[in-house]
């Protein structure tokens, strides 16, 4: 993936438009994280912490992982306030038969503020992400009576 790939990747998540804006002032989180190459680090190093996560790692059995890899460099590319990519994709409806439980979101979200400290964010971008993974929640988790999550 190239640095252009970001910006033109045809791919924009479909996040509610609040969690693309940064909100602060100065440049956008995902200039100050580092841009595109450190997006692509992170997203990478994402990847090698759930992979080898014993109750995480069976959501991804069968995935297309180049593919899952470059649609979070996208999604985690918006959220940081970087360039947006040209298509849209729901997010909700891409995850609702992973019947993902409300553990192991919190868990995948643990991964993504660690990798992000381990890569060098600031504490006002890992906040900003951490209200952003709470705005998302309801995306990815089925509700209440919407049968139980996947037992991994």
């Amino acid at each position: 993936m190239t640095d252009t790939d970001t910006a033109q990747g045809g791919f924009t998540p479909a996040f509610p438009q609040r969690l693309h804006a940064p909100g602060t002032a100065g440049p956008p989180f995902y200039e100050r994280v580092g841009g595109a190459r450190a997006v692509r680090r992170i997203v990478d190093d994402l990847y090698l912490h759930v992979l080898s996560d014993r109750q995480l790692s069976p959501y991804f059995d069968g995935s297309d992982l180049p593919s899952l890899k470059r649609h979070m460099v996208l999604v985690l590319t918006g959220v940081l306030g970087g360039p947006r990519g040209h298509g849209r994709r729901d997010l909700a409806a891409a995850h609702r038969e992973l019947r993902i439980s409300g553990e192991h979101y919190d868990r995948v979200s643990h991964v993504v503020l660690g990798v992000l400290w381990e890569n060098g964010a600031g504490v006002d971008a890992m906040m900003h992400v951490t209200r952003m993974l709470a705005s998302a929640r309801g995306l990815f988790v089925p509700r209440l009576g919407d049968g139980p999550g996947r037992n991994a």
